[in-house]
């Protein structure tokens, strides 16, 4: 793979890890007032669904494209070009005004972020050196920030002004992004080199990289329960804005500080216990988000749900970044995102069915029991079809250097 001197490695990755944060951050901003934007247009249950999964569609469609375009011609331009398109995704947001062109507005933010963080994993990724578990911990850590910090700045702008008000945070995140950006080591984000195709060629032909796409595709999911429909049910129980928004921070926070932690954790053992404990967070703390109405309690849930959520993030993170290693780090990695964008494109219009029958009370502890049971079906299925003769980078650390 393409190297570059210690300065301008260290000097690629800051300048990446503050474009993921000001990116997402920025991007987060959307959450405590998206879905209550949705339904003041006249969206329903499902119509919610479909704004919030309509920038996944376009993921799917483009990621895997993005992804073979990077490890070819390399990863800066499209960098550029993704970040620089928050400022026309901005002016569409502000300008929708219906469910129809509401939803307009998310396919062409799915382009945009059908670049951005794939690339940035995929860069971080092809530098980790032996320690992805701590390189997905430091990109996970600055998203995860990200997401913390955007939903009370969204709050604060929707009770301070309005809910559209809150579009306009995504002009600032694109230009400076850009220009991050161009301050990037050009030899940084260079394409694959020949042993690196090479190295994709000779792959080993075994399920696993299949079964974490499918895993991806149930999980990736189960934040949106957290950061799209919750809000709904903040609003019957009168939370309002500000502590809406803070209640999304928590969650947030909690799995961004706990990233670090996680990232150790995998370097050191495996990804399997993160995704085990994940599973059973999740169970617990959506379980008692949807059961109970205190927002102390409230508190305490999102804590339980975001460490749940970290473990889960890292694990599939890691797992997605050493299965690339031998099929082209960036043309997984976009398949890794599509997987889940497809998953975040067609289990909100599952979730808003369900929330129509059961509530959303109910939705959240459904979810988090569907996210338990299949936590430990993969576990258990990705050992039994991990070859024989091989090391598993999924479950050893010698694997992950010999790799």
């Amino acid at each position: 793979m393409a190297q570059t001197q210690n300065g301008g490695r260290s000097g690629g990755t800051a300048l990446l890890l503050w474009v993921v944060f000001i990116n997402v951050g920025c991007v987060a901003t959307l959450w405590p007032v998206l879905a209550p934007y949705a339904q003041s247009l006249g969206a329903g249950g499902v119509g919610i669904g479909v704004v919030v999964g309509a920038i996944y569609a376009t993921r799917i469609l483009i990621g895997p494209w993005i992804g073979r375009l990077g490890d070819r011609y390399g990863y800066r331009e499209l960098l550029l070009f993704g970040n620089a398109l928050y400022v026309l995704i901005a002016l569409a947001y502000w300008a929708a005004d219906s469910v129809v062109t509401l939803t307009a507005a998310r396919l062409l933010h799915g382009v945009g972020s059908a670049i951005v963080l794939p690339m940035v994993m995929t860069v971080l990724g092809r530098h980790a050196a032996g320690k992805s578990g701590a390189a997905m911990g430091r990109f996970n850590l600055a998203q995860w920030m990200g997401y913390a910090i955007g939903p009370l700045a969204g709050g604060a702008l929707a009770a301070q002004f309005q809910p559209s008000a809150v579009f306009f945070a995504l002009i600032p995140a694109g230009v400076i992004s850009t220009f991050l950006v161009l301050g990037v080591d050009r030899r940084y984000t260079a394409p694959e080199d020949s042993s690196s195709e090479q190295a994709k060629k000779e792959a080993p032909k075994d399920a696993r990289a299949q079964l974490l796409l499918g895993y991806n595709f149930i999980v990736a999911p189960s934040n949106l329960i957290i950061m799209s429909f919750f809000p709904l049910l903040a609003d019957t129980r009168g939370y309002g804005p500000v502590i809406t928004g803070a209640l999304l921070a928590i969650a947030a926070f909690v799995t961004a500080a706990a990233q670090p932690v996680w990232g150790r954790i995998a370097d050191q053992t495996s990804v399997k216990p993160l995704l085990v404990t994940g599973g059973i967070g999740a169970v617990l703390g959506l379980a008692l988000l949807g059961g109970t109405e205190p927002i102390w309690v409230a508190a305490i849930a999102m804590l339980i749900a975001g460490f749940a959520i970290a473990g889960l993030v890292a694990g599939t993170a890691t797992a997605a970044v050493e299965l690339g290693r031998s099929r082209g780090m960036g043309t997984y990695v976009a398949l890794f995102h599509s997987s889940g964008s497809l998953g975040q494109a067609l289990m909100p219009l599952l979730y808003g069915a369900v929330m129509g029958i059961i509530g959303v009370d109910g939705l959240l502890i459904a979810v988090g029991v569907l996210v338990v049971m299949l936590s430990g079906a993969f576990v258990l299925a990705s050992t039994v079809l991990a070859p024989r003769d091989e090391p598993d980078p999924l479950s050893s650390p010698e694997a992950r250097e010999s790799n």
